[in-house]
This record gives C-alpha cells, sequence and structure tokens, in this order.
C-alpha cells in the first residue's frame, strides 16, 4: 500500500512539473476549434457599376440665325444684304433644318431692286476636327418670293449648295461661318449669287 502511494505522488509530480515547463517555455495549450457558424466571414465585394459619361449627348434640337453679304454672280444686281434664320435637329454627325432667309439687292439696269424670301429645307453633314472645330457641307431645296419693285412679285424653285465652319462656344452653342452659294429661278432676272454668312447656333 506504501509502494503503491509512494508510485502515485511520483506520477503527481511529474504531470505537474511537465504543466510549469510548459507554460514557462511559452507553449500554449490547444483549444478547440469554434463551430463554423461563429467563424468570421467576409462578405462579397459589391459589384461594378458602368462608368457613366457626365458630357451632354450631341444629339437634340436647335435654332440659328445669321447675317451676311450677298454677293451677285453677275452684273444685273449689286451686293445685298441677307439674313437667315433656321430651327433643326441635329443627329450627329447629320442635321436636317428648316429656314427661311431674306435677301435684298439694287438692280443696276432700273431704278429699283429686288427682295427674296426664301424657305428651304436643308441637310448638313459635320466633320469634327477636334479642339471645338466642326466643318460641314450642306445642301437645300425649296422656294424663293421675288418682289421686283418694277414688275410682278412671282414665286419659284431654289437651290443651294454651301460649306462652313463651326467653333465651339459651349457644350450648346457654336459660332457658325458659312457659304452659300443660292440659285433662284426667277424667272427672267438672274439673281444666282454667293451668300457670305456669321452667325450662331443653339443646340437644346
Amino acid at each position: 500500500m506504501k509502494q503503491t502511494l509512494q508510485i502515485a505522488t511520483l506520477a503527481i509530480s511529474l504531470f505537474v512539473g511537465f504543466g510549469s515547463t510548459a507554460l514557462a517555455n511559452g507553449t500554449e495549450v490547444p483549444k478547440a476549434e469554434e463551430p463554423a457558424m461563429m467563424q468570421e466571414t467576409t462578405p462579397p465585394p459589391a459589384p461594378l457599376m458602368p462608368a457613366t459619361s457626365s458630357q451632354p449627348s450631341a444629339s437634340g434640337p436647335y435654332i440659328s440665325g445669321s447675317i451676311g453679304a450677298g454677293i451677285p454672280g453677275n452684273n444685273e444686281v449689286k451686293t445685298g444684304l441677307v439674313l437667315n434664320g433656321a430651327v433643326g435637329y441635329n443627329f450627329d454627325p447629320v442635321r436636317l433644318e428648316a429656314a427661311m432667309g431674306y435677301q435684298r439687292h439694287d438692280v443696276k439696269s432700273v431704278d429699283g431692286h429686288v427682295t427674296y424670301l426664301s424657305f428651304m429645307a436643308n441637310g448638313m453633314y459635320d466633320f469634327d476636327a477636334g479642339s471645338g472645330l466642326k466643318p460641314y457641307i450642306m445642301a437645300g431645296m425649296g422656294v424663293a418670293r421675288a418682289d421686283m419693285s418694277w414688275r410682278d412679285d412671282n414665286t419659284n424653285f431654289a437651290w443651294q449648295v454651301g460649306t462652313g465652319l463651326g467653333v465651339k462656344i459651349d457644350d450648346q452653342t457654336m459660332f457658325d461661318l458659312g457659304y452659300r452659294y443660292f440659285r433662284p429661278d426667277n424667272g427672267g432676272l438672274s439673281l444666282k449669287g454667293h451668300n457670305i454668312m456669321a452667325g450662331i447656333r443653339y443646340q437644346f
């Protein structure tokens, strides 16, 4: 019996000594693993949203107005005043518009003048040259009413072709410098000529 107690006392002493040595050496007692539901999880990353442009659309309705000089293509009339206004829609790069124009010329052969009131349907094609510059070409057709101070008025077919340059002022406004070869059928007096105009185009 005494021998059994001595053996038990020795075993307890060895166990306590081993545990003290392990703690002194920094050895950690293994811990039981936490259940899976208690473990911290990382949420999935949020989906990336597509980038959106803050620049305004190049398409939209617009209005324009211009003033210039009508240079005759013959010696029958003198250089005169040209006014033009239009409403249209920019499909980028194509523009379509309805335009109304006014011209007045003094006639050399008689003491009088002739005025033209024109209604034209025009089509334009813009080229983007960068740096806010947009050269374009155009063509149009319609009718022109001639008011001659020495004879009866008449309304006839008219057409025009031309080119120009748009210069960006801001996101909605363009300065427009244009050239038109204007050819009305006036039934006698030849009023074909070259119109040089400068104006403003505003897009909504």
